[in-house]
């Protein structure tokens, strides 16, 4: 029985010291637990601290993005703005340039009816005017007269020879170029003339070729009155002429046409 109990108290010394070494143990390792749970947490402050620090900034960063929608709000309504004055503008000037076309196109139109009330005017006047010259040269029925050109003949001097016997000098035949009244109309007297009571004599000086083809034309002597004057040379221009000849050949020559205006009272 004593060795029993002996061996007893003895084994229960031995778990009694087990236990005492598993607490020591135990309380070992949950100190070291709280060294490294201590440690971790003095490491991990700082940044604990920029987390907490984030959302401070988050107002400012907030604040900012409203501003900048307000800033882009305000930009848009002014270029919204800037967008409506220009197409006014634009409106404007195309107002501008349709009113001024029209009234391009209505002065045009006045200045096309004006041209044509001037045209339909100059007509009704030289109609007018040939009426009265009509009227005029019927009244007056002027008699002109044409006298003969004047030429004179060159007639060399007769050749003497003293050795034989004299002979007859001979005359060569000469014709002067004439103006054909035939081939054309006479000169009327003009109305403006006529109710002036203008009269002249006109001669007129014409250079012809051989072929009586007129190369000049020119008054040798004036009436006095230019519209006489102008009307015989016009009229003149339009004959024919006979050639000169000498001895039946024909010759460039001068034709000196006179013509006589006078009004019958």
């Amino acid at each position: 029985m004593a060795d029993q109990n002996g061996g007893r108290t003895g084994e229960g010394g031995v778990f009694a010291r087990i236990a005492g070494s598993a607490e020591y143990s135990i309380a070992a390792a949950l100190l070291a637990v709280c060294v490294v749970v201590g440690g971790a947490l003095w490491l991990l402050q700082p940044e604990s601290a920029d987390v907490v620090a984030a959302p401070v900034a988050a107002p400012t960063s907030a604040v900012a993005a409203v501003d900048e929608d307000a800033a882009l709000s305000d930009w848009k309504r002014r270029l919204g703005e800037q967008f409506s004055e220009a197409e006014a503008e634009q409106r404007q000037r195309a107002a501008d340039e349709e009113r001024a076309r029209r009234a391009r196109v209505v002065a045009e139109q006045e200045a096309a009816a004006a041209r044509r009330q001037a045209e339909a005017d100059r007509e009704a006047q030289r109609r007018l005017d040939a009426t009265a010259l009509t009227a005029l040269t019927a009244l007056a029925t002027p008699r002109p007269t044409v006298g003969a050109p004047v030429t004179a003949p060159r007639t060399p001097a007769p050749v003497v020879r003293p050795t034989p016997p004299p002979v007859a000098a001979v005359q060569p035949t000469h014709v002067a170029a004439a103006i054909d009244w035939s081939s054309c109309e006479a000169p009327r007297y003009p109305a403006l003339s006529v109710s002036r009571g203008e009269e002249g004599v006109v001669v007129i000086a014409a250079d012809l070729d051989a072929a009586a083809r007129i190369v000049d034309l020119r008054i040798a002597e004036s009436s006095g009155h230019s519209r006489l004057d102008r009307v015989t040379l016009e009229a003149v221009r339009d004959c024919r002429f006979t050639p000169a000849t000498q001895d039946g050949v024909p010759q460039a020559a001068t034709a000196e046409v006179r013509f006589t205006w006078k009004l019958q009272n």
